[in-house]
């Protein structure tokens, strides 16, 4: 039964709904090899571990996921993008991140190839790495799952959809997929 009052109605919906919601992009490109660029993260989050290229969308702006990559591979990559540059591999729901709150991420497969890694950037170093290198690199466990079994498998170019419940980011295996589309 809902509280006669309004303003007890909203301080219910507060309680009901601690964690918000962020939206943000992922970004993985390689080399003419096909090795993954990483960066080394500075800060938070993911602190010291190797991670995708990526950020949150600026929803003020009305800015799309798309836009979004485009945006974050000019800022964090110094190279320009178009749509068809971007290849949306897994849409992917985790929940209360990191106690960071709700996430929805956008996992984009670059098409276009890098000759080197980026200069260094506030935000942590670059480096490649050759696919069998990956499952000992010090990455998020989650991450790491996403990109060794979703986006860097041969015959991968379905969208993935993901939902990732809280305490996943620690236990990759609880992963569920809800869609593969392709």
């Amino acid at each position: 039964m809902l509280p006669s009052n309004p303003s007890d109605q909203s301080e219910q919906a507060s309680v009901s709904k601690p964690h918000r919601y962020r939206i943000g992009v992922l970004l993985y490109l390689r080399n003419q090899d096909g090795d993954v660029l990483l960066i080394k993260r500075s800060r938070a989050p993911n602190v010291g571990l190797w991670c995708a290229v990526g950020g949150k969308l600026e929803m003020d702006t009305g800015e799309s996921p798309f836009e979004c990559a485009i945006r974050e591979a000019k800022e964090e990559v110094g190279i320009a993008l178009s749509e068809k540059d971007v290849s949306l591999r897994c849409i992917l729901s985790e929940e209360n991140y990191e106690n960071t709150g709700h996430w929805l991420m956008f996992i984009f497969e670059i098409r276009c190839q890098l000759s080197e890694p980026p200069q260094p950037i506030d935000e942590g170093v670059f480096s490649f790495f050759k696919h069998e290198e990956l499952e000992a690199l010090s990455m998020p466990p989650l991450d790491k799952r996403v990109l060794i079994d979703r986006i860097l498998k041969e015959e991968a170019s379905a969208l993935h959809v993901l939902h990732a419940g809280e305490g996943v980011e620690k236990e990759p295996s609880l992963l569920v997929e809800e869609e593969l589309i392709g």
